[in-house]
Order: C-alpha cells, then structure tokens, then sequence
C-alpha cells in the first residue's frame, strides 16, 4: 500500500479522490448504496463533477467526523494498539482510514450510530449482519491496505463530548463479497 499525505476533507484530499477508486464509493459501484445510485457514480467518474453536498449532508459528516475522533481512543482500547487516520492506495484503489495501526494489520472504520447500526450490532460477534454497503467499503479497506481484520464501530455522543452509547464488531474478509467487490472495481478502471 502506498501511504499518501492528505488530511482527510482537505481541498487537496479531494483532488485526489477524483483520481482513484474509494473505498466509500464501492458500495455505489456495487449497487448496494443508500447513498448514492451506482449511475450517479458513474456520472461522476465520467465528468469529473460530484454531486453537491446540501446542508443536512454536511451537517451529517461533520457529526460523522466528530464522533469517529471520540471514539477513537476507545478503538484504542479494543485493538490494543495506537491507530492513525491514513489514506492508503493500491493501484487505482484508494481507502481513507479512519484509523489503522502502525503495523497495519488492523483497519478502524467508524459511522455515527443510528437505528439500523444499533439492530444491526447486538454482540461484537455479528459482523456477518452488518448492513452490506459497510461490508464492501471494508473490503475494499482490509484489501487496499493488506491488513487482517477491521474493528466496525458505531457511536453516539453528546454535545460536550460524552459517550451516550457504543457497539463495536470485528470484521474479517469474505472471500465471496471481496471477489464480487473487486469485479465491481475491475468494471471501474475499465471506465
């Protein structure tokens, strides 16, 4: 994996980001995006021109990003290592961590806790349930940077930074959704 020094949200990480294949466009090109129509993708890939974020958008990514900077010392905790936020490429494919440890053999992806997160999560044995788009944004993270295993951690916070509530599980790569990711990737580059 080539590491690549960008601040994640910065003008120069977007840049870059038109240039590879992310990890958090991977579900669209899979088709199993709530976010985002595998055509919409494709529009952007062939234009060059992403769609515009509305308000409630960023609202919601900065909230993302403020709670993934919370947890990530109890991430800490769980792994039993230091993590950093790193963008990591392999070829055309791209992935910005929101953590991963200096050994990188294990990745740290964050959301923002919300309803289907929290059925989704009973023990940190059910990664298997997760709902799919996050499973394909992991694979293609665990298969950019080589690493062995994700920790999936989803949280909420209160406005002065306190816990209100966590869940956390452990994903390792399915071979069969890392082979349909990847023919999904090969579609992209032939682009």
């Amino acid at each position: 994996m080539k590491i690549h020094n960008l601040v994640q949200g910065s003008p120069e990480w977007l840049a870059y980001r038109t240039q590879h294949f992310n990890a958090s466009d991977a579900p669209a090109m899979m088709g199993c995006s709530p976010y985002k129509t595998r055509a919409q993708l494709l529009r952007e890939l062939h234009t060059g021109v992403a769609g515009d974020v509305d308000i409630a958008t960023q609202k919601r990514f900065d909230n993302g990003h403020r709670v993934e900077a919370l947890a990530r010392p109890l991430a800490e905790e769980f792994i039993g290592a230091e993590l950093y936020p790193v963008v990591g490429s392999l070829g055309k494919l791209s992935a910005s961590f929101d953590g991963l440890t200096l050994d990188e053999t294990t990745v740290y992806e964050h959301k923002a806790l919300n309803a289907d997160l929290r059925a989704a999560m009973q023990n940190e044995d059910n990664a298997n349930t997760l709902p799919l788009h996050y499973r394909v944004q992991l694979e293609q993270q665990l298969y950019v940077s080589g690493a062995d295993r994700a920790l999936f951690m989803s949280s909420a916070w209160d406005a002065e930074g306190g816990l209100i509530e966590e869940r956390h599980c452990w994903y390792s790569s399915d071979k069969e959704l890392r082979a349909q990711a990847l023919i999904g990737e090969e579609a992209r580059t032939a682009l």
